[in-house]
């Protein structure tokens, strides 16, 4: 199992990526928020930085435009596939991410899809179950892989919608903070629960929030609630030979450094224990 970095490639992406190398990193996933950045030159651009660089894109996280707020309580009504009149324009925009990902030699893409309804008759809840079957079906005509980054769903609606795409491409991008950020679950009770599905996982650990507070926040990796030993044991016992990437949320910059640096230390002894070396 390896440790590799989160970057989002907004601005000037071949310098993030060379920086990550720099400190080590061979891989990671790359975040895209930028529409605009969703062009044939870009991804041949791109492509050719991480070949010369020598940096493995393992995933392309896509984004989408629109009112974006994670705040309570409008992330209730903003993000992801929930919004009915943003629906149909960012399920394109999640289209054309995967093409360029296509481009650009990437053949996992993950996204947040917002705070599903639980009710399955709930008319969200169908109409995003069908967005999201119509946009796999067309990744595994290329095949490409699709993960839901955990955090608004509960695990239970997850797993069921999952079910309910029923296709074998359609996986989790297992985020253990957002669980405890959002009070959706418990890290460890939602492996045993998604542990055979998951393609990729963050690293990132937080705080849980106080009675009366609508959410927690995320803090540095080993010195949150999140029990990494536990879920890495739990991801051998699920046969996982995927990668873990590192998604510190703080402003690029020289403390991000020496977290992430922390952090894949962290992460490698455990791993280490836990695998083998």
């Amino acid at each position: 199992m390896r440790v590799g970095i989160l970057l989002d490639i907004s601005g000037d992406y071949r310098e993030k990526i060379q920086h990550a190398k720099d400190l080590g990193f061979d891989f990671g996933q790359l975040v895209v928020w930028d529409m605009d950045f969703y062009t044939d030159e870009n991804a041949k651009a791109l492509r050719a930085a991480l070949d010369e660089i020598g940096f493995e894109a393992v995933s392309l996280w896509c984004g989408w435009d629109g009112p974006v707020d994670w705040s309570y309580p409008d992330g209730y009504h903003t993000l992801g596939l929930v919004p009915d009149w943003l629906r149909d324009r960012r399920v394109k925009q999640l289209h054309k991410g995967a093409e360029f990902a296509r481009k650009a030699g990437i053949d996992l893409v993950a996204t947040h899809t917002g705070f599903l309804p639980d009710d399955p008759r709930d008319p969200r809840h169908v109409a995003i179950t069908l967005a999201l079957k119509e946009l796999c079906t067309e990744l595994k005509k290329h095949g490409q892989r699709f993960e839901f980054e955990t955090g608004e769903e509960l695990p239970v609606t997850l797993a069921l919608l999952i079910k309910e795409i029923g296709l074998d491409n359609v996986g989790i991008n297992f985020d253990p903070a957002n669980f405890i950020i959002n009070g959706r679950g418990n890290p460890q009770d939602a492996m045993d629960m998604l542990g055979d599905h998951i393609f990729g996982m963050h690293a990132k650990d937080a705080v849980q929030a106080n009675f009366g507070e609508p959410s927690g926040k995320e803090v540095q990796i080993g010195t949150g609630r999140v029990d990494f030993k536990a879920l890495i044991t739990k991801l051998k016992e699920h046969n996982y030979d995927g990668d873990i990437i590192i998604e510190r949320e703080i402003p690029y910059g020289e403390e991000r450094d020496r977290d992430v640096l922390a952090s894949r230390e962290y992460l490698q002894n455990i791993i280490d224990e836990v695998y083998g070396k």
